[in-house]
């Protein structure tokens, strides 16, 4: 049986395919032809399953090659995961069921847990929800710990062990150190406990709410939402310490005002924290929201100590330049800086509102709010230093050293890979500076462009930190080699062992992160599925994983990744997210 890389895609409602690829197209036409190598594929499949999806519903086999899919093997009753016969085995404990009207913003308000939560307990794939489909409601993603019994989670949760066993399809009360544990709400206890504030634009109303603590509360982060004090809070519910436990209700001050915020189509984090005189992070922090990504219609609790302005005019108006970068479009701008798009129209005599990233555009009598590193954002350079051949130069080690493709410098001195390199002999080097772009927010990272950008960034033997966009882990790479885009290797086990918990094992799974490089956060996508060629032997895996920027290409036929692409926008806070 040879080697394949897999993945999983979703099917109709809650089952799933697992698509394997195969390179050897010999051994795809043998599938119809040799009982043996169909019963060995359908085992080896059922055997991924069970090591790597063990709480997912696959009832399918697919097998691709050469881009086709040359068969499709249903996998059979008793191949059905844990998780899939405790769905089917529903208790209103553990599940709530959709109901007519219901959204996944509606369950997140209503039962205190985050979008990005319920999506990740119940493997959604999308914001549709189907009458009387069943939701496990999450309290936390909980990560195993030493001492994490189910027993010491369910208490100090306020939960039950069979709760926790099956929303997370266990057969016995043993977890392990590291796992990825789903802590279940009881919906039926928890539905219409709280009272939320439903109030328009900018209203102000008194509340006298009680409210139940969830992981990663504080008393500063509560008192933030609520528009009240720690003091006033320890007061009112005659605590003596800072402590808080998951579960715990809290009383409200009844002085306590919520200033909220409706969301309308345009709307964003960055110009709303702007028109209250707050931080996208105070923002985030005082909504529970883990993501940059609203709704039309969602409520937004405004922090007390933001202040809205309702003239942008009162602020300093001047004429300066702006440079367009990805994602910008005249709407955007003119709202950005308190002008018409007709007046930047004819301050740079358009015909078209078409732009082009790094055009300079002319904003009159403008608010220049840009972030102070905004406001140095330079164009992409490129200069010239020469490098004199010694002994033992070649023109690969000579690219990786000056961080530039060998296609490149061989391009510079009119050189093809078969030239010899002399002693003495002078070589033009290309020395790129790339241009610190503006970012969405402090969250979001740069979007630079594979080929003219970020492979001059994030060059061959360089170490980056990325943090996975979601979970906000966080663990270090090295970019080991790669044209297209940046194949990459973990550093060490420990690296290893974090991004296996983020993917939960080996993935070809994309997911939007963030690399720190040299001081700067640049938007990228990932998968970790180890494969092919490796250069770091001592840690922990064998070959190298996908690193993909702004429009990098796939290896295998020089086409974009569709799926990478939309993952990197994600970070970068355009097209949406």
């Amino acid at each position: 049986m040879e080697q394949f890389n897999y993945e999983l895609r979703k099917q109709n409602n809650d089952t799933f395919a697992l698509v394997i690829f195969l390179e050897n197209t010999e051994f795809a036409d043998e599938l119809g032809n040799k009982p043996s190598e169909r019963s060995d594929l359908v085992t080896k499949a059922k055997q991924i399953v069970k090591e790597r999806y063990p709480n997912i519903k696959v009832t399918m086999l697919k097998v691709i090659a050469g881009g086709l899919v040359v068969t499709s093997i249903p996998l059979t009753t008793g191949f059905t995961t844990a998780k899939a016969h405790a769905a089917t085995n529903t208790s209103a404990e553990v599940y709530y069921h959709v109901k007519s009207g219901d959204t996944l913003w509606d369950l997140s308000k209503r039962f205190n847990a985050s979008i990005d939560h319920i999506k990740q307990a119940n493997h959604l794939t999308s914001d549709l929800l189907k009458i009387d489909q069943a939701l496990i409601i999450p309290k936390a993603i909980h990560t195993v710990a030493a001492g994490d019994y189910l027993s010491v989670l369910a208490k100090n949760y306020g939960t039950t062990v069979d709760a926790i066993k099956e929303a997370n399809g266990l057969t016995s009360d043993f977890v392990k150190i590291g796992q990825t544990i789903i802590i279940p709400s009881i919906p039926g206890a928890t539905e219409g406990s709280e009272t939320t504030a439903q109030t328009a634009v900018g209203v102000t109303e008194q509340t006298g709410n009680s409210y139940t603590v969830v992981a990663g509360d504080s008393l500063s982060v509560i008192a933030e939402r609520f528009g009240t004090t720690v003091a006033a809070l320890k007061a009112s519910n005659n605590l003596t310490s800072d402590f808080l436990r998951v579960g715990q209700v809290l009383s409200i001050p009844t002085n306590a005002t919520v200033t909220s915020h409706t969301v309308i189509a345009g709307d964003n984090l960055w110009d709303i924290a702007r028109k209250y005189g707050t931080t996208v992070i105070a923002l985030k922090s005082a909504n529970q929201l883990t993501t940059d990504t609203l709704q039309i219609g969602q409520k937004l609790t405004i922090p007390t100590h933001a202040t809205q302005s309702t003239d942008t005019a009162s602020s300093k108006r001047e004429t300066f330049v702006y440079t367009v970068v990805s994602g910008d479009n005249l709407t955007f701008i003119a709202k950005r800086f308190g002008v018409t798009i007709d007046a930047i129209r004819q301050a740079n005599n358009l015909s078209t509102d078409l732009l082009q990233i790094g055009q300079k555009l002319t904003i009159q009598n403008g608010t220049n709010q840009m972030p102070a590193q905004q406001t140095t954002v330079q164009e992409n350079t490129v200069s010239y230093i020469t490098h004199t051949v010694q002994s033992g130069d070649n023109i690969w080690d000579l690219s990786v050293r000056y961080g530039i493709p060998q296609r490149e410098l061989l391009q510079a001195n009119n050189l093809t890979t078969s030239s010899m390199l002399s002693i003495g002999q002078q070589l033009k080097v290309p020395v790129h500076t790339i241009a610190v772009k503006e970012v969405v927010s402090e969250r979001h990272g740069e979007y630079l462009d594979w080929f003219t950008e970020a492979q001059y960034v994030f060059t061959i033997g360089k170490t980056a930190k990325v943090t996975d966009f979601e979970t906000g882990k966080s663990f270090y790479i090295k970019r080991t080699i790669g044209a297209n885009h940046a194949d990459s290797e973990t550093v060490s086990y420990n690296d290893t062992n974090i991004a296996k918990s983020i993917w939960g094992g080996y993935s070809w799974e994309t997911r939007a992160v963030i690399l720190e490089i040299d001081g700067r956060k640049i938007a990228a996508s990932m998968s970790f599925m180890p494969h092919d060629v490796e250069y770091i032997y001592d840690n922990g895996i064998k070959g190298h994983f996908d690193v993909y920027f702004g429009d990098s290409l796939r290896h295998k036929d020089g086409q974009p990744d569709p799926y990478h692409q939309e993952e990197v926008e994600k970070a970068a806070g355009i097209a949406g997210y």
